[in-house]
């Protein structure tokens, strides 16, 4: 009969690890290359992407500041007085809103840039366009019985333009 020492032996004889074949015989690792390379070739697309895309949220954000900076004028017109009409383009150029730094034009001028608001006013709508791109330009629409503005986005970047934004939102 066999001990269990020489059981234990035939078993990991029989039943044990491989041998490593020689290094000629071995298989590359070829395959785990070109995934990693492209891992990381889209990472670095997707990184540049991120970059070059950045300064166009910026200027969307930027016209709407400026839009909302305009929209805060305009809301203390309508509360001071019960009208648009006095938050036209004279009266809100000179109120010098954002400290002086956006110019207002009126309702037929186009907005050429940023911190340049093309505006609109009577008695009970007012409306605003600022150009955020060569195509792009952001409008905002307030009615007196509205409690909510109009949004919109157009070609067209003047006040009465504007005058057509009907979206709840951008």
């Amino acid at each position: 009969m066999q001990e269990d020492d020489e059981i234990i032996e035939a078993y990991e004889r029989e039943l044990g690890p491989e041998p490593m074949p020689p290094p000629e015989r071995r298989g590359s690792n070829r395959g785990f290359w070109i995934v990693a390379g492209a891992i990381l070739a889209a990472s670095a697309v997707l990184v540049v992407e991120i970059f070059a895309n950045r300064p166009i949220a910026n200027t969307i954000g930027r016209a709407q500041h400026d839009l909302r900076v305009a929209q805060a004028e305009a809301l203390s017109v309508l509360a001071e007085t019960g009208s648009f009409e006095a938050a036209d383009a004279e009266a809100l150029g000179a109120a010098r809103l954002d400290g002086g730094a956006l110019r207002v034009v009126g309702p037929d001028d186009d907005s050429s840039r940023l911190g340049e608001v093309s505006v609109y006013a009577d008695a009970t709508t007012w409306a605003a366009a600022v150009r955020a791109g060569s195509d792009a330009c952001f409008q905002l629409k307030l009615v007196v019985d509205r409690d909510a503005p109009l949004y919109g986005v157009s070609s067209a970047c003047t006040g009465r333009a504007a005058l057509g934004a009907s979206e709840s939102r951008w």
